[in-house]
């Protein structure tokens, strides 16, 4: 299923609507649907926030095998190097701790993959999330 959302806050909601869609379809189970509408939705509102660029971003939701794959592309976006920020340390007293990152942190702790590319002026970030089976 693909589908383009304006890169607005607003869209959230219609956004959550399309992945309760494909879940429902596809007999997921309420914690997959949970965990990846919060990936969706701390990637998308990155790009709201952070993304400059196009007024849409289009969302894919596809099975593959054994393997939820949600891409999320936004034409014109600003370049963002994804693997810069490194990790989060999570133990780290509040008052040292640099801003930024935590969203992403969280993101890849809960989906079992996260890429990040940028090509021809368009962000694109694919999110895994294995099903089961072998």
């Amino acid at each position: 299923m693909e589908r383009s959302f304006p890169r607005e806050l607003n869209s959230l909601g219609p956004l959550f609507g399309f992945i309760g869609d494909f879940a429902f379809a596809h007999g997921l189970d309420d914690g997959t649907a949970f965990t990846v509408n919060l990936a969706v939705e701390e990637v998308f509102t990155n790009m709201v926030k952070y993304g400059g660029g196009g007024d849409e971003v289009t969302v894919t939701i596809e099975l593959h095998g054994d393997d939820l794959v949600v891409e999320l592309v936004h034409p014109g976006a600003i370049p963002f190097d994804a693997g810069k920020k490194g990790k989060v340390d999570v133990e780290e007293a509040l008052a040292e701790r640099t801003p930024g990152g935590l969203g992403l942190h969280l993101v890849r702790n809960v989906m079992d993959g996260v890429v990040y590319t940028h090509h021809d002026d368009c962000a694109r970030i694919t999110l895994t999330k294995h099903l089961g089976g072998d």
